[in-house]
């Protein structure tokens, strides 16, 4: 089978979660920040991506990084499409 992916291409009906969900990928939808902060010049608002999308896939993030990405996704608050929530500017600050 495949090992991990360096980049991938957006599909319609993709979302951040999703894509960090793939075994290809992460293998663990909550760290879906870790793809939002990789690839914060491409993407405004973590909550709307667009096919043909081709996004950054950092393979090499360290323990910490992880951890503060899966606990950003697990305490990030409401969020809206459109919008660049302040506790995602304040994760990608860090």
């Amino acid at each position: 089978m495949g090992g991990r992916v360096n980049s991938y291409s957006v599909v319609r009906g993709d979302n951040l979660w999703s894509i960090s969900g793939k075994d290809e990928v992460y293998a663990d939808p909550y760290q879906w920040p870790l793809i939002y902060k990789t690839n914060r010049d491409k993407i405004q608002d973590a909550d709307l991506i667009h096919p043909g999308q081709v996004l950054d896939i950092d393979q090499n993030a360290s323990a910490s990084e992880i951890d503060a990405a899966v606990n950003h996704a697990k305490t990030r608050g409401a969020w809206s499409v459109g919008d660049t929530e302040q506790s995602d500017r304040d994760y990608l600050s860090r």
